[in-house]
């Protein structure tokens, strides 16, 4: 009877996940849950962190911050009057509490231990804040040194809309463009910058050029990554890797950079501009991807969260969908190939994070712009059953003629050897103040050849390289020896530099 009972136990969440409304588009072996929000309560999520005892802390875009357990399902209110808190940190050796909001990262603490913060201390509020609505900080994540990093958006500078002028700051269109298409700029310090917040609370300006950071990740070797949205100066919305130093593009961040002091922005060539950028990682295509973009999470779940582990998790708030990305080290810089994994979820995506069972807790809200799911907040958890093998790309990396395609189980070697099987484009972006751009030089053909691995899980194709570009495989015409099918078979990869 025990025994029943155990087993139970181990399935009730799959049968629970069965019983709702599952995603069009999802992975043989994972399901969905729903998680119920405080009733009344409008929980637009900005942030999530798993305490040391298990209980997952949340931040809200309405300036809360929640508790909720895991065992028995209750909220309790932990902290209110942030102002839009869009990130929380979590140390898991003592408990400590951290947020950002948008005039500071804040520790939170209950002193007398009744469950609720009592004391809000500042820790750093080194960057300016105005009341320009699109004046976000987002974060946040913390190395092995304690060094805590964030990132803050640009100013709303665009002239009529923004119906100010005090705003009208740092906005850049630069040479042979009209002073209309920019749209950002920076009405307050530090606006479209990395920084760092070291242990003794110094605030450090680390890294300039961004314009609508929504989310910033770290892996375990303290890289860095944030994720920036189509706009002035981003052709489509973009993963990269942050370096101290580096510039991303948008040049309205310029005004606090001490190279370019008392310079005018506009006098400065594109060129110039596009010789300093450090382009993309990985570009995620405006429209059939991702249109806003949040947080990175790597997933070091050591496979109880399925085949992917290592991988990069990412959300997106308009299309309430979930993406995957596997970085690819060529040359000594990331590039790398970013795969649709689940779509759509009940609504915007801009957090994840893993529990300590593996599975995937992915916070929601829809506030402001709206978002493809419908709803304006939630809370909902992605779960793996441990034993399902999705048939899928699982990796995908550049080779010196081509592409090497990794699989999670082996192919139907007649469907992968037929080259018309191979659906290969490729274009560029333009780089420019206007807002996003539309495909450049599209180019469309067929792999010149294909080679299987003996053991039928690696496919390797040769085709015409350029660098500067995304290519996008489709291979919906390709099954698995086992007859399954893809439930995701686009992927797009950003192409920087080739192998030597």
């Amino acid at each position: 009877m025990k025994l029943h009972f155990i087993f139970f136990l181990s399935i009730f969440p799959l049968i629970y996940c069965l019983g709702e409304d599952q995603p069009d588009r999802i992975p043989e072996g994972y399901s969905v849950r729903t998680i119920d929000t405080p009733p009344g309560v409008f929980l637009g999520i900005g942030g999530m962190e798993f305490s040391p005892d298990g209980t997952l802390f949340v931040c809200t875009r309405e300036g809360e911050v929640w508790k909720y357990s895991l065992n028995d399902g209750k909220w309790f209110l932990f902290a209110d009057g942030l102002h839009e808190a869009l990130g929380i940190w979590i140390d898991q050796n003592n408990g400590e509490i951290y947020v950002i909001h948008r005039p500071e990262i804040t520790k939170l603490i209950d002193s007398d231990g009744d469950g609720r913060a009592d004391l809000y201390k500042t820790v750093n509020a080194g960057w300016g804040v105005t009341d320009n609505y699109h004046e976000y900080a987002f974060g946040l994540v913390r190395d092995r040194k304690g060094n805590f990093y964030g990132t803050l958006n640009t100013s709303l500078s665009w002239p009529g809309w923004a119906r100010s002028k005090k705003w009208d700051i740092g906005r850049v269109w630069t040479k042979e463009y009209e002073d209309t298409e920019g749209k950002m700029g920076r009405a307050a310090k530090y606006r479209g910058w990395g920084f760092q917040v070291t242990p003794k609370g110094e605030f450090i300006p680390f890294a300039s050029g961004m314009r609508s950071p929504a989310g910033i990740g770290i892996n375990k070797n303290d890289e860095l990554f944030f994720t920036d949205n189509q706009g002035d100066w981003e052709g489509t919305s973009s993963l990269h890797h942050i370096v101290k130093g580096r510039f991303h593009g948008h040049p309205s961040s310029l005004m606090d950079h001490p190279d370019f002091k008392g310079k005018d922005l506009n006098a400065i060539p594109i060129e110039d501009y596009d010789q300093l950028r450090k382009r993309p990682a990985v570009w995620i295509p405006h429209g059939e991807l991702a249109n806003s973009p949040g947080e990175p999470t790597f997933d070091y779940t050591a496979g109880k969260f399925g085949p992917f582990t290592g991988q990069m998790f990412i959300g997106d708030q308009s299309r309430s969908n979930i993406m995957r990305v596997s970085l690819d080290k060529v040359g000594g810089e990331y590039q790398g190939v970013i795969f649709d994994f689940i779509n759509r979820l009940q609504t915007g995506c801009i957090r994840q994070v893993f529990a300590p069972d593996g599975s995937m807790w992915v916070g929601q809200t829809g506030r402001g712009w709206g978002s493809a799911g419908g709803k304006e907040f939630g809370l909902q958890q992605v779960s793996w059953d441990g034993n399902t093998i999705p048939f899928s790309m699982l990796d995908l990396k550049l080779t010196r003629k081509g592409f090497q395609i990794t699989f999670t189980k082996p192919v139907d070697r007649k469907l992968a050897e037929d080259l018309n099987n191979y659906n290969l484009e490729r274009w560029g972006y333009h780089y420019h103040p206007k807002y996003g751009s539309p495909k450049t030089d599209l180019k469309k053909e067929k792999p010149s050849k294909v080679e299987i691995s003996s053991d039928g899980l690696k496919v390797t194709i040769e085709t015409t390289l350029e660098t500067k570009r995304v290519y996008r495989f489709n291979l919906e015409a390709i099954s698995a020896k086992d007859g399954s099918k893809m439930s995701n078979t686009r992927a797009w990869y950003t192409l920087n530099r080739l192998k030597d």
